[in-house]
């Protein structure tokens, strides 16, 4: 009884400990948790005179949408990123910790769209989030960004389904924009997806994973319908999955990392756990609502030209947004110049990947430095 008793009693201690530990690291995020996005600083520790460091809940074609925008020097051009998903933001603050950190040499605006993102409110109609309305609201942010910082045009990156919205945006309106990149770029999401399926199926063959053969069989090959067991979302989510243990993105997830992406000042404390920790599909609805959409992509189809010049950046192992699909867009699009960068052992996440040859690109290539 007397062993037993002093095993509850340490128990309770270590549990005790435990419980003062994560009230510790709670409270330390809660004081790094102002909201205001960390400033540029001079070797002095003051701000650069000319820099920007800034986020707002913009109302963009009376919707709100958030746009943060970060630069060491407002006479640097400006480069708009256009997310993935559709219905995945990214943090600026990955950008910075994987290296990828363009905001020495532009003003970046990482802007989040309708439907998904830290502005997103249940006041938002689903009916207003569709493709059409992203890209208006896209447009409408360009010309505010040229208008801002007094700039003839501006830059322009899509990633993923970043890169179908960005090149409909380029198409309507070619003045805006001295160059289209895209990084993982989807050309035609149903061909692209079928490609995938084929390519998850046979690794798990080959690799004897019944358990993966046994869920791709039961969403069945795409286009993913919905049955009793799955959404055509979930579908989408299963076959990921699969492909991502077979291709997997190489990020940098360690310690550090996951502690400075908490310490990062820029978001509230509420927005660290509701962005960081919740799988965008989980909360943002544009995932769910423009699905359909997505699989209908074809930039084969609708986009033949472009009147600028494009810079397509892929992982030769992509397999989210196949690379001979891709390809094939890239060989056929008509335009003023065009670039192919392949990306050796790169998966869907090249500039995450391979942060230094990501930079090289956009410094020697598309600045021309």
């Amino acid at each position: 009884m007397k062993i037993l008793k002093k095993i509850g009693k340490w128990f309770l201690v270590l549990l005790g400990a435990l419980i003062a530990f994560i009230l510790v690291v709670l409270l330390i995020i809660r004081i790094n948790s102002s909201g205001n996005e960390e400033p540029f600083l001079d070797e002095k520790g003051n701000v650069l005179p000319n820099s920007i460091a800034m986020h707002e809940d913009m109302t963009i074609n009376g919707v709100p949408q958030r746009v943060t925008i970060r630069g060491k020097d407002k006479n640097n051009p400006v480069l708009l990123i256009v997310h993935g998903g559709p219905g995945a933001p990214i943090l600026p603050i990955i950008y910075k910790l994987t290296g990828v950190d363009l905001e020495d040499i532009f003003t970046v605006c990482y802007w989040e769209q309708r439907g998904s993102g830290l502005a997103y409110n249940d006041s938002i109609a689903d009916s207003s989030i569709t493709l059409p309305h992203i890209v208006a609201d896209g447009l409408e942010l360009s010309n505010h960004l040229k208008k801002t910082f007094k700039k003839d045009k501006i830059y322009i990156e899509g990633i993923s389904w970043g890169t179908a919205v960005a090149a409909y945006m380029v198409q309507k309106q070619p003045e805006l924009y001295h160059a289209y990149i895209g990084s993982g770029l989807m050309a035609n999401l149903s061909l692209s997806e079928e490609l995938s399926y084929e390519f998850a199926l046979s690794e798990s063959q080959k690799h004897n994973d019944t358990i993966s053969i046994n869920q791709l069989k039961q969403i069945g090959k795409p286009p993913y319908v919905k049955n009793s067991k799955h959404s055509v979302t979930e579908a989408f989510e299963i076959e990921r999955q699969i492909v991502m243990k077979y291709a997997p993105i190489k990020l940098d997830t360690d310690f550090k990392f996951i502690k400075s992406m908490f310490l990062d000042n820029g978001l509230t404390f509420k927005e660290k756990f509701t962005d960081m920790i919740n799988s965008p599909e989980t909360y943002y609805p544009a995932a769910k609502i423009l699905e359909s959409t997505a699989i209908d992509m074809n930039l084969m189809r609708d986009i033949p030209e472009l009147k600028v010049p494009i810079y397509i950046l892929q992982g030769d192992n992509d397999h989210f947004t196949e690379t001979s699909v891709a390809k094939m867009y890239f060989d056929s699009i008509i335009a003023p110049s065009k670039k192919w960068f392949l990306f050796e052992n790169g998966t869907h996440g090249v500039q995450v990947e391979y942060p230094e040859k990501y930079r090289s690109i956009y410094i020697n290539e598309i600045l021309g430095k």
